[in-house]
């Protein structure tokens, strides 16, 4: 099989990921390394925000470790044809760093990793970033009170670890027999590679999720045949999108305010529709309805539409938007199947009902290891060495989305049951909570605070709760949002609005924590006041 060499690279990347660390933390002290007050792992939305809102609070004592080359996260990562955000970017973007030069709407990549390394550069952020260097464990160690990190370029002493590993650029490659036998080029979108042209190729697209939704209709003009296989199919929405003038620019630039007020508009628009269409089934009958009509307006043929429609309620798995992805498949050069590939040749796939498809470049566009199985929570060890992976066994928890029992002075972003709609929101609420729980630290003298099991358990418990009759749990479908283990849990998703999230997840309160002060004769301390209760609507 010839592969791109990025994705060789991520392959050993992976292998590396998954096995122990080159140098355990029991055989190295904290005086042998690097002492920090923070240590940040991952240069993505949240890594950047975490980093740029220490550094504004005058925490200034912090690393950013960054495996790639670059910032940017997902934003460098995915870099295939037609990738581009799915949000309203005036919402996909940090509230203090307004940007007036979008292009248009929903903003392509390459913008967002521009406005990402503009935000770094701005602020002077760049020296405490490390890239090309891979965190190989995160031990806690209860004697020093500190965090004990092990990277491809040395090790770390922090009193804060910050988990910011992202969970879309972790590709999800299906075991399919013979791909070792494959002669042509075969990637997964996001380890696209740079420079390919796949003029009058014979292209087999494995996946019709979010990602392929972009790049199918970005390749279909230059492919000589296209054959889709298809395991699911994707409720597709019209998407709102438009080129933003020049008029509109110089507008922005002028009155700072017009994008505030759009930003706010779109988010209002943005929270209302969420709540509907996750809380309200008869909402979510009428997006069906919507969606099939999108669909006919494309799809001529009966048979093929009936293979893209889905069985489940909208919004049941990620719903996906496009103007282009039914006008693709409709084309002449592209056949649909949904029957799943069963075995590779050198140069073909061979499909479950037999049939044999010429192939020269293969494209997985089969998603990403999640926040249940990312190969960052082997590496990451609390107390007892106890690792996130060990703790959570497929069905991931944490208080707020952001703490996990069992590990002090460790947050983690984009944690369970944190995950919005715009990731910058989510972002900016999470840093402040990490900024107000260091501070709190500094100022009550606390060497380490602990998230108590019976507060991390009554958020968990209100989740589930309020899931238990949204389409994420009810819309009769498997998606990423579920747990692992019983797959009846939402673990990714916040239980309410952007606008609840802010309010509450913004805040820190020591209440819920257990403490040990930075004394001889620290001792937990005994009150015990749970956060107030979270409302979905």
């Amino acid at each position: 099989m010839t592969t791109t060499q990025s994705t060789r690279k991520a392959a050993r990347g992976s292998e590396k990921a998954g096995a122990p660390p080159q140098s355990p933390a029991d055989t190295t002290t904290h005086d042998e390394a690097t002492h920090v007050e923070a240590l940040i792992l991952g240069a993505g939305v949240c890594g950047v925000s975490a980093l740029a809102g220490l550094v504004r609070s005058g925490i200034d004592n912090v690393v950013l470790i960054e495996r790639s080359d670059a910032v940017g996260g997902t934003w460098h990562h995915n870099s295939y044809p037609g990738c581009a955000v799915d949000i309203p970017t005036h919402v996909y973007s940090f509230s203090w760093a307004p940007n007036p030069e979008w292009s248009r709407v929903f903003a392509p990549q390459k913008e967002i990793k521009d406005y990402l390394e503009k935000v770094v550069n701005d602020r002077a952020l760049m020296p405490k970033i490390r890239l090309n260097t891979e965190v190989l464990e995160a031990a806690w160690d209860e004697d020093a009170q500190r965090w004990l990190v092990q990277t491809t370029d040395g090790q770390y002493s922090a009193k804060v670890f910050i988990s910011a590993p992202g969970p879309l650029h972790e590709p999800l490659v299906p075991d399919i027999p013979g791909m070792e036998s494959f002669t042509g080029q075969a990637f997964h979108s996001a380890l696209w590679p740079a420079g390919i042209d796949l003029t009058g190729k014979k292209v087999v697209v494995l996946g019709t999720g979010p990602s392929a939704l972009q790049f199918i209709p970005a390749i279909q003009p230059q492919v000589d045949h296209m054959t889709v296989i298809q395991r699911t199919p994707s409720w597709v929405m019209p998407k709102m999108d438009w080129k933003v003038t020049r008029l509109e620019k110089a507008l922005m630039r002028r009155f700072p305010f017009l994008m505030r007020v759009t930003r706010l508009s779109m988010w209002a628009f943005m929270d209302a529709f969420f709540v509907l269409a996750t809380m309200h089934p008869a909402f979510a009958k009428a997006m069906a309805l919507f969606g099939r009509l999108h669909l006919r307006r494309y799809i001529k043929d009966r048979v093929t539409r009936k293979a893209l429609t889905p069985s489940y309620a909208p919004t049941c798995k990620r719903l996906g938007l496009s103007n282009d992805f039914y006008r693709a498949l409709a084309a002449p050069n592209v056949s649909l199947t949904t029957s799943l590939a069963s075995a590779v040749h050198e140069r073909s796939i061979v499909t479950a009902d037999g049939t044999e498809i010429d192939a020269d470049v293969i494209i997985f566009g089969t998603g990403f290891r999640t926040i249940q199985q990312h190969p960052i929570n082997k590496l990451v060890k609390g107390r007892g060495g106890n690792s996130l992976d060990d703790i959570w066994q497929g069905n991931p928890t944490a208080y707020f989305g952001t703490t996990v029992a069992g590990f002090p002075n460790a947050f983690i972003m984009f944690g369970p049951n944190v995950g919005t709609l715009s990731g910058f929101v989510m972002a900016e609420a999470q840093t402040d909570y990490i900024v107000g729980a260091v501070h709190a630290m500094r100022r009550e003298g606390f060497s380490s605070i602990d998230v108590r099991p019976e507060a991390q358990q009554a958020f968990v418990d209100e989740c589930d709760e309020i899931f238990k009759t949204s389409t994420f749990v009810r819309g009769g479908c498997d998606s990423y949002y579920l747990d692992q283990k019983s797959g009846s849990r939402v673990t990714l998703v916040w239980p309410g609005s952007m606008a609840k999230l802010r309010k509450t997840v913004s805040v820190f309160d020591i209440n819920p924590y257990s403490t040990q002060l930075a004394t001889a004769d620290s001792r937990p301390t005994t009150a015990v006041r749970l956060a107030p209760a979270v409302a979905a609507r």
